[in-house]
């Protein structure tokens, strides 16, 4: 099996980048699961993962 291609993200993988402080134009993702992010960046090509909450990925906020 060969290594998975990096996507640029999407607008609700901006936002959870954005709220664990990175910038989304550095990265890049390699996977996106229930439970977690992975990111590679584009400069050194480090791979980050992010945790993501459950409790606020079945929460809906109102207009």
């Amino acid at each position: 099996m060969g290594k998975s291609k990096a996507t640029k993200p999407t607008r609700n993988q901006k936002i959870l980048m954005a709220k664990n402080r990175l910038l989304a134009e550095n990265y890049l993702v390699i996977e996106d699961t229930k439970e977690e992010l992975v990111l590679v960046s584009k400069l050194f090509g480090k791979n980050r993962t992010i945790k993501k909450d459950p409790v606020a990925a079945t929460t809906k906020v109102s207009k």
